[in-house]
């Protein structure tokens, strides 16, 4: 990836909102450099397997090619976080492979937005400054909703997605450093089945219906009463 690729994908971490941690507290213990560094190295061949599978299932809409470069992406950016307020840190109450997972997925959608606001861009600037993106996707093969009925359905759905994006943190915080619910969370949250979610995780059956049942029974305690029957 070039110099450039990844200046853009650092900017577009901060945008996303990702586990970038923004003026961390004198009371929350962060990973040193050396810490990190033997996390990396204590890495037994089965989380390093785990780690492999998850880079590879969320490689899919981003520049990223091979697994290895995603995880030497999280590893490099959690190091430059190290003693700046900005960027990537990793809590120590946090099992370090849930907290490299995490953190590769995050990068990875910070890469996927960055790609299709690139395509964006490169409508527009097709269109021209008098022109019609209509037409220009038209052109690409595509077609586009009128703007008007876009502007509608956000502003409608705008509070939802306000609601479920709160949801979602408090969600993947409780469960920060429950190694086995953070692959559910994954799965669940790329659409995988529950036999390619007990692949990528390396959870049998028993351990994959344990954490299951475990995710549940937190979910009702974060959320009394929201479960749906």
């Amino acid at each position: 990836m070039s110099a450039e690729e990844k200046n853009s994908a650092h900017n577009n971490d901060k945008a996303k909102g990702g586990p970038v941690t923004l003026g961390k507290s004198a009371d929350q213990a962060y990973a040193t450099a050396e810490e990190i560094c033997e996390a990396v190295e204590r890495l037994t061949e089965a989380e390093l397997g785990r780690i492999r599978r998850a880079a590879q299932y969320a490689l899919f809409g981003t520049e990223y090619t091979d697994p290895l470069e995603l995880l030497g992406e999280a590893v490099q950016r959690t190091l430059e976080g190290v003693g700046a307020k900005e960027g990537r840190h990793w809590p120590k109450d946090v099992h370090f492979v849930a907290y490299l997972i995490r953190t590769m997925q995050s990068i990875a959608e910070g890469s996927s937005s960055s790609i299709s606001q690139s395509r964006t861009e490169y409508l527009e600037a097709m269109a021209g400054q008098d022109g019609d993106q209509e037409m220009a996707l038209a052109q690409e093969g595509f077609s586009s909703p009128d703007v008007v009925e876009q502007a509608l359905e956000l502003e409608e759905t705008n509070e939802r997605q306000v609601r479920a994006a709160a949801d979602a943190a408090l969600i993947e915080a409780h469960f920060a450093n429950d190694e086995e619910i953070q692959f559910l969370i994954m799965g669940d949250k790329d659409g995988m089945s529950p036999g390619e979610i007990r692949a990528v995780s390396g959870m049998g059956q028993t351990t994959y219906d344990t954490a299951r049942r475990r995710f549940r029974r937190g979910l009702n305690t974060l959320m009394p009463g929201r479960r749906k029957s």
